[in-house]
């Protein structure tokens, strides 16, 4: 083996991003058992080279540990694979099983340089040890053993310390010798767990919670009234939606209480532009969507018919108290369709609601009038996907229609205070000519308002659509120029890194106001009361500042 090389500069990680780099490490394990993508955009304004160790334990015990003191070309890249290595590759433990993930802590550890002690022998070695402080490497003729910092905790004592290193290393515990090498190191560590929500919720995989928006036919079936599909269902038959059952003369949620994962992101990975910028929201999902997407990139939960995919369970409360608990400003429901468990989602905006906590849903938007007005009512702010401006589009690669659509953004901007903001994807020749960007940025100018944020995000090939490019970030550009040439004052790139897409821009004198790198925001200059602080023009949205939260509209 090669010798050890020292690092020659460790980043500095703020405390928010080593967090993220935690979850990032929980998520990539997730994705390996089939859940949704492991992913990287939010993370370039930290990803530089760095060394580092992924530890998982499971009740206070050791289930895995992985890593590196060499330092790698990217701390991200280099996270991920040590998180997939210490679940599946560790020798010392059977590979994770999907139904241990819920149950699992995570901690990411960031390695300092490594530095090389110059000792007499092993009594001058244990002298210059600092317990609790240095982790130690040990390396005599390529035969290496590393213990990180935490060992202390289970090994106080810097002989016993040493004895188990070398013990690790193939060596006796009295072993020593002149040819071995030592190195010291540091780490910051950060930890993600959510046992806290484990022992809440439903405790069987057939929980069935009654649901509302259905009615008996004159054949006997029931149908449901959710969504325009108004599935109409027999004995035991599922919705289109996955979620929604007829069982026994009722239509019931099999997904109450029951999720696919937690995370906690910046709010403008929803994305939310104007709605409490910079803070943190706990997202979560189940499974199942009311549309079929040949291009959806959370397939694998949207279309997924296995609900053993929904391994964490909790109730309401303890969805609320989680958020409070990690210094989220709102939750989300996300990652498939929440309006399909609108019951659900309901119980959780109350409980949210109790304890000061906003809640935000990205949807589509596929609803009929009465389950919109019902799902709407519980939530603060929404992120909408209007998928394309084509009826066809919507028939041939949603499975679904347009018109719901519209009809979901104009009740949102028109009739509630829920605060709104559009998301399309442009997919390469199929939606992104000048003709559809220009009939769609002109009906959001004239029938919604040109202060409604309108965001354009980068499609890359996933599901059913893999033989089709990535969106070029010259298309995102051109889309943006559009919207704004049709009068809309807020209009943003997605997907992509792009410093003059990502920023909010007064329109009234042009500065900019709020100014984001990928999903970090940098710059917040915004008045107390949500104006301008250079020509005092508002701007639209919902804003905390100095502690309080403003809602301003246009």
């Amino acid at each position: 083996m090669e010798p050890l090389r020292s690092s020659k500069q460790a980043p500095a990680i703020p405390e928010r991003d080593g967090r993220r780099l935690a979850r990032l490490a929980r998520e990539a394990i997730a994705e390996t058992l089939g859940g949704p993508v492991c992913e990287r955009v939010d993370l370039h304004s930290f990803d530089g080279p760095g060394a580092s160790f992924v530890t998982l334990t499971q009740d206070g015990k050791l289930r895995g540990c992985v890593g590196s003191p060499v330092m790698s070309a990217s701390l991200v890249e280099g996270v991920i694979s040590h998180a997939r290595a210490a679940a599946f590759q560790d020798t010392r433990f059977d590979p994770l099983r999907q139904e241990e993930l819920p149950h699992l802590a995570v901690e990411v550890s960031l390695l300092s340089p490594l530095q090389p002690i110059v000792c007499t022998g092993e009594e001058d070695l244990l002298q210059q040890l600092r317990p609790g402080v240095d982790g130690l490497v040990l390396d005599l003729d390529g035969h290496r053993a590393l213990f990180l910092p935490q060992v202390w905790k289970e090994l106080p004592e810097p002989r016993d310390f040493l004895a188990a290193l070398k013990w690790k290393a193939g060596w006796p515990a009295t072993f020593w010798s002149p040819r071995v090498r030592t190195w010291t190191f540091t780490v910051e560590a950060w930890r993600d767990e959510t046992s806290h929500l484990r022992p809440h919720g439903p405790d069987g995989a057939g929980f069935l919670y009654p649901a509302r928006h259905w009615q008996r036919v004159e054949d006997g079936r029931i149908r449901c009234d959710v969504c325009p599909h108004r599935c109409v269902l027999g004995e035991g038959q599922q919705g289109r939606c996955i979620v929604r059952q007829r069982v026994g003369d009722r239509m019931v949620l099999t997904a109450y209480g029951r999720t696919s994962g937690f995370c906690v992101d910046p709010i403008e990975k929803k994305p939310l532009h104007h709605f409490f910028p910079g803070s943190s929201v706990l997202s979560f999902g189940t499974v199942g969507c009311n549309l079929s997407c040949r291009f959806c990139q959370n397939w694998n939960l949207s279309r997924s018919r296995d609900l053993s995919l929904l391994h964490y369970r909790a109730t309401p409360e303890a969805i609320a108290e989680s958020a409070h608990h990690q210094g989220c400003r709102s939750v989300a429901f996300t990652y498939n369709e929440p309006a399909t468990s609108l019951e659900f989602v309901s119980d959780v905006a109350e409980a949210c609601h109790a304890q000061g906590i906003a809640t935000v849903a990205v949807t589509a938007g596929y609803l009929e009038e009465a389950a919109r007005r019902d799902f709407f009512t519980h939530l603060d702010a929404a992120n909408v996907d209007l998928k394309a401006f084509s009826d066809g589009f919507y028939r041939r690669v949603v499975g679904g229609s347009l018109g719901p659509v519209l009809d979901t953004l104009r009740y949102l901007v028109h009739e509630t205070k829920v605060w709104t903001e559009i998301t399309t994807l442009l997919i390469p020749g199929l939606n992104d000519s000048d003709d559809e960007i220009r009939r769609l940025s002109d009906w959001i100018a004239s029938d919604l308002g040109v202060e409604v944020p309108l965001h354009f995000s980068a499609f890359h090939p996933d599901h059913r659509m893999l033989d089709l490019p990535p969106t070029p970030r010259a298309t995102l550009t051109r889309a943006r120029n559009l919207a704004r040439e049709a009068g809309l004052n807020y209009v943003y790139t997605g997907n992509v890194h792009d410093l003059e897409g990502e920023t909010t821009c007064c329109p009234g004198c042009g500065r900019a106001v709020i100014q984001r790198d990928g999903y970090q925001l940098q710059d917040l200059r915004l008045q107390e009361d949500g104006t301008c602080g250079r020509c005092g023009r508002q701007i639209p949205g919902i804003f905390a500042t100095a502690g309080r939260a403003s809602h301003f509209t246009a």
